[in-house]
């Protein structure tokens, strides 16, 4: 694994009219193709997690872990098994990916995929996201 680079890190979700941000500041790593992206998430009320994203070529997986944790992988024209659990309980989600584009280059740029994301079999919304990572 090569030495880690600091960057910053802004995801942008958008769901029907609602859109969230969240920006953080975390470390990137280079291993063979693959790309990988760490960093804390602000605490909130359900507590410390470490998100690690693993950017592959057609692939994004998101492992999140600590307080809340959870697996997802987006795979365009595939539906994926993940999780998400917190203190309270575990969810198993479904992904069905419809696309995913990349403007990135080893990882710096500019990421965007969409999904519907079913939780325990029902229909939880359509997913528009957009990853932009930054040299720090």
């Amino acid at each position: 694994m090569t030495a880690k680079e600091r960057v910053r890190i802004r995801i942008e979700s958008r769901s029907g009219s609602e859109t969230t941000v969240q920006k953080a500041r975390g470390d990137l790593y280079r291993k063979g193709n693959h790309t990988y992206i760490r960093y804390e998430e602000e605490p909130n009320e359900l507590g410390r997690t470490v998100t690690l994203i693993k950017l592959e070529d057609n692939q994004i997986r998101i492992v999140r872990q600590g307080d809340v944790q959870a697996e997802q992988t987006f795979l365009p024209g595939e539906k994926r098994i993940g999780f998400y659990q917190t203190p309270q309980g575990r969810l198993e989600l479904e992904i069905e990916t419809h696309e995913l584009t990349s403007e990135a280059v080893h990882g710096i740029g500019i990421t965007r995929w969409s999904y519907d994301l079913y939780a325990s079999g029902t229909h939880a919304g359509t997913y528009r996201i957009k990853l932009l990572i930054q040299e720090e």
